[in-house]
């Protein structure tokens, strides 16, 4: 009994008053980093609102930029036996009205003669617009001769440029779009959009569907490559995150938001929906409206919560 006394005097003694308990950390247990003010500008860690923004779901594909003297030959090649059939007509009607009645003033064969040469060179012209039709597409709307002569000269100014691009099969539809968005390659390309669109002949070169786009005001250079898109689906509105606020672990993709004063919380997004220079995000996912995203420093931030001791180091 005296021994079991004494060991709960011992006890006693020691949760006394005189006993100090286990201090806690001070820092923020729960998720995320919490950094003071000065960690905050020390660290170069800068935030921004992501910008409103608009998605368009788009099929791409590519094109190429045709040669003006591939156009301008196809014109001539048709304009020159379109005169030659127009000259030939007239001059088998002179002959007939003049070979007619008793006092005839050309002959029989002149007649024959005259009207063989307008069927030969009706014929040559029906070639001429078939050969047009099998690089141009028998929709060109170079067919009415007022709208010819406008668009020849816009490509001849250099105003417009005729762009031919091919989409992969099965991508779209039967019906042809209403316009296609052409922009040059490279990480900043200039974007232009076409409404005048038709339906351009099969290239064996790049199996898929084709189509001729007429580009108004653009710069782009003969023979220059660039992509083609086209607007499918129903727009979607939400947040462009900036590509700067990215960090990828893992196969996923995540950013700091700043929840809080000071307090940031890595948050997973979807990427799958580039836009520019960033990610289109859905409103509500993940980031809510108002809050700020890291841009500048995210790696520090995630340095600091896999190890928090970092942060007393630095």
């Amino acid at each position: 009994m005296k021994k079991i006394a004494f060991t709960l005097l011992l006890l006693l003694a020691a949760c006394g008053p005189g006993a100090t308990p286990e201090k806690k950390d001070d820092k923020d247990t729960g998720p995320g980093v919490s950094l003071k003010a000065e960690e905050i500008k020390g660290l170069g860690i800068e935030t921004a609102a992501p910008q409103a923004a608009r998605f368009q779901r788009e099929v791409t594909g590519y094109g190429i930029v045709t040669a003006l003297d591939a156009v301008a030959q196809t014109d001539a090649d048709y304009m020159t036996a379109s005169a030659a059939a127009t000259q030939s007509a007239a001059a088998a009607r002179r002959a007939r009205a003049l070979g007619t009645g008793d006092e005839a003033a050309v002959s029989r064969e002149v007649v024959e003669a005259a009207a063989s040469k307008a069927a030969a060179d009706q014929a040559a012209l029906a070639l001429a617009r078939r050969k047009a039709d099998a690089v141009f597409g028998i929709h060109a709307p170079w067919h009415n001769a007022a709208e010819r002569a406008a668009i020849m000269t816009r490509l001849g100014s250099g105003k417009t440029t005729l762009v031919h691009v091919t989409f992969p099969l099965g991508a779209l539809g039967r019906a042809a779009p209403a316009q296609i968005k052409i922009t040059r390659l490279g990480a900043d390309g200039q974007s232009w959009t076409s409404t005048k669109v038709w339906d351009a002949p099969a290239d064996p070169a790049f199996p898929g569907r084709g189509f001729y786009a007429l580009v108004d005001g653009g710069d782009l250079a003969q023979n220059e490559h660039v992509i083609a898109a086209i607007p499918v689906g129903t727009a979607e509105t939400g947040i462009l995150v900036p590509a700067s606020a990215l960090l990828m672990g893992e196969g996923e993709a995540s950013v700091y938001v700043e929840t809080g004063d000071n307090h940031f919380l890595r948050t997973r997004i979807d990427i799958g929906k580039p836009m520019g220079n960033g990610y289109f995000v859905r409103p509500g996912a993940g980031i809510a409206p108002g809050q700020k995203v890291v841009t500048s420093g995210a790696g520090v931030l995630l340095s600091h919560e896999i190890n928090p001791s970092s942060a007393t180091e630095d």
